[in-house]
């Protein structure tokens, strides 16, 4: 089992790190098999100073977008090596004017041969994957460009902070016959917004002693201030094709004026650890692709996308588990 994979969004950039050794590994032995003596880290500068030369140290860091320091490392090592030279701007003395040595001209015709082999491998390796990584990558970069990822954590460190407030006067119990009828009356509201009830639907909202609460089946509720602000079932579903114990995670709701700070995910851990503490190996549950921040939220608590089965419901078109 890859850990790192498994800590998902914790590990994003360890991941694109460990993608980058995989490449960087592959270049650096194929320029060895080659015969080139030519370092991988030298390439996007090297390139650059090929196609844009002269050109000085500062407008480089600018076109790539990484740091002066950087910038001077590399190109140092690559006039080490005499692949580049430097000479002073005619307008600015105080500008070095980076160009390729004849050194570095002579190596081209060397490069481009296995730079040709890299780019047909990343364009078949691209055409391969569901969502295009480049497209992913560049989208990714111009959200960090408009606001960068330290300020958009502190952001959400505040909102964490405003949640924790909020939900501090927030009780999670569970059922009650006397809050059958907060039950169905939250179910509702959110289905009929987005979806129409089915007949599933009425038989566990309506009878949950008999669809939801045998064999250790459970209903929680988020109380605050007396009033039933949200709720979630655990349906003992048996085992599943692996023999393993597994758990339904339904009928989630929360009222429309408490969304948005952290009661779904309240309700969710509780019923996670509901389940854990009864030995279940496997919770899944179903729902639609149109419920963006309902499923934002069951991936960040752990669970993934699985394949379908045959569900009651009309409206299931995704299917998520997570193994506890």
């Amino acid at each position: 089992m890859d850990f790192m994979a498994e800590m998902a969004e914790l590990a994003l950039a360890s991941r694109l790190r460990r993608l980058s050794d995989l490449y960087w590994q592959g270049v650096t032995a194929t320029y060895r098999q080659s015969g080139v003596d030519f370092d991988v880290r030298w390439a996007t500068i090297f390139v650059l100073i090929a196609r844009q030369g002269p050109v000085a140290v500062m407008e480089i860091a600018d076109r790539l977008g990484i740091t002066h320091p950087a910038v001077i490392q590399v190109i140092n090592e690559l006039e080490k090596h005499g692949l580049i030279v430097s000479a002073k701007s005619e307008q600015d003395g105080r500008k070095r004017l980076l160009s390729l040595s004849q050194t570095g001209q002579d190596m081209l015709p060397k490069l481009q041969p296995l730079w040709d082999a890299f780019i047909t491998v990343n364009q078949q390796m691209l055409a391969r994957q569901t969502h295009n990584m480049l497209i992913s990558l560049q989208e990714m970069e111009a959200q960090l460009a408009e606001r960068t990822f330290f300020d958009r954590i502190q952001d959400q460190l505040n909102i964490n902070k405003s949640l924790q407030l909020a939900m501090s006067n927030i009780a999670i119990v569970p059922y009650s016959p006397e809050y059958q009828s907060d039950f169905k009356r939250l179910n509702i509201e959110w289905i009929e917004t987005y979806f129409r009830v089915e007949q599933h639907d009425l038989e566990q909202l309506d009878h949950p002693e008999i669809y939801i609460l045998p064999n250790k089946g459970q209903i929680f509720f988020a109380k605050a201030d007396n009033q039933i602000i949200g709720c979630v079932a655990m349906v003992n579903t048996g085992t599943t094709d692996r023999g393993d114990s597994s758990f339904e995670l339904a009928k989630m709701a929360v009222s429309p004026d408490a969304r948005g700070k952290g009661v779904g995910k309240l309700l969710c851990l509780a019923a996670i650890d509901y389940a854990r503490q009864l030995g279940v190996k496997t919770v899944w549950l179903e729902s639609n692709r149109v419920l963006t921040p309902a499923l934002t939220m069951y991936a960040s608590v752990g669970f993934r996308e699985v394949p379908r089965v045959p569900t009651p419901y009309a409206r299931a078109d995704i299917r998520m588990e997570i193994n506890l």
